[in-house]
C-alpha cells in the first residue's frame, strides 16, 4: 500500500514538472493583422524579453523588401524610416543562427522579429546556447504557410502594414502555480486515504462472523448445581457470574459465554479474539 502511494506521488510530481516545462518553454502567442483581423499562431523564443502584456503594434517589414537584403536576416539592413516602429519578418535558414538574426534586426532598429519557417514543420522554440543578455527585443517563430502569407501582405501593402503581437496566455500567477503544486499531491493523498479506508473496511468485514453462523452455534442453559470442577462460572467478556437458567453460547472450542455478549463480539468485532475464541467461519 505504502509503495503504491509513493509511486503515485512520484508519478504526480513527474507530471507536474513535465507540465511546467511544456507550459513555460513552449508558449504560443498570436500575431493579428489589423487591416484584416487575421490571426496567426506563433511561439515565443527562449531568449530575449517576452512580449509585454499590453502587446506591441508595429509595422511589419519583410527584410527582403529593403535594399541590399535577402530574406534570411543574416546581416543588418538599412532603408527603414528612423521613427517607424517596425517588426522585421525574416526567414529561417541562411548562414546564421536564430539569435544572430534577432541581433542583426535589433541593430537595424527593429522593435521585434518574426522568424518564418522555411520548411513544412510545426512550431519550434528558438534557442541560443551562448549568452543572450544583449538581446533586448522579443522574437517569435511562425509556420511556413503563415510566413508566406505575411510576406505577401507585407510586400503588397508596403510600410503601412500594421500587426499586433500579443503575449502568450501562460502568464500564470505565482500563487496559482503554488496552489496547483500543493493541491495536486493533496488530491492524490486523499484518494489513497479513501482507498485505504475501503480496504480496511473490507478486512474488518472479513474478520466478522456471519450472523447466521453465530445463531446456529449451540446454546445451553446454566445451572449452578450441574457445575463441575474447573467449569467456568463467569462470562469473561462482561465478567458477570453465570446465574441459573442463563442461556450460554457454546463455541466450537467449548468455551461458554453469555449469548448476548459473545454474539455481539463475533458479529461486530472479530470472529476470534484474545479469550481463546476459535475461528468459526
Amino acid at each position: 500500500m505504502f509503495r503504491g502511494a509513493s509511486f503515485l506521488l512520484f508519478l504526480n510530481w513527474i507530471c507536474i514538472v513535465v507540465w511546467l516545462i511544456s507550459s513555460f518553454e513552449s508558449t504560443d502567442a498570436t500575431i493579428v493583422v489589423l487591416a484584416t483581423n487575421d490571426t496567426y499562431v506563433d511561439r515565443t523564443a527562449a531568449f530575449g524579453p517576452r512580449i509585454p502584456e499590453e502587446g506591441l503594434v508595429l509595422y511589419l517589414i519583410p527584410v527582403e523588401s529593403l535594399k541590399g537584403s535577402d530574406q534570411s536576416g543574416c546581416h543588418p539592413v538599412t532603408g527603414t524610416p528612423p521613427d517607424l516602429p517596425w517588426v522585421a519578418l525574416v526567414e529561417r535558414g541562411g548562414t546564421c543562427s536564430f539569435v544572430d538574426k534577432v541581433r542583426n534586426m535589433q541593430a537595424s532598429g527593429a522593435k521585434a522579429v518574426i522568424v518564418g519557417d522555411n520548411q513544412r514543420s510545426g512550431l519550434i522554440t528558438m534557442y541560443a546556447r551562448e549568452d543572450t543578455s544583449d538581446v533586448l527585443i522579443p522574437s517569435v517563430f511562425i509556420a511556413q504557410h503563415h510566413y508566406r502569407e505575411l510576406r505577401y501582405l507585407g510586400t503588397e501593402l508596403g510600410k503601412g502594414f500594421q500587426v499586433a503581437l500579443t503575449p502568450d496566455d501562460m502568464n500564470w500567477p505565482v500563487l496559482d502555480v503554488i496552489i496547483f503544486i500543493i493541491l495536486s499531491p493533496a488530491f492524490v493523498v486523499l484518494f489513497l486515504y479513501f482507498i485505504w479506508r475501503i480496504r480496511l473496511r473490507q478486512h474488518l468485514t472479513a474478520d466478522l462472523a456471519p450472523t447466521e453462523v453465530v445463531s446456529n452455534l449451540p446454546i445451553k442453559v446454566f445451572y449452578s448445581s450441574k457445575v463441575k470442577e474447573n467449569d467456568p462460572i463467569e462470562c469473561v467478556i462482561c465478567l458477570d457470574d453465570f446465574e441459573d437458567e442463563t442461556e450460554l453460547r457454546v463455541l466450537p472450542c467449548k468455551h461458554e459465554y453469555h449469548v448476548a455478549c459473545i454474539d455481539n463480539w463475533l458479529t461486530t468485532r472479530k470472529k476470534f479474539g484474545t479469550h481463546g475464541f476459535s475461528d468459526i467461519s
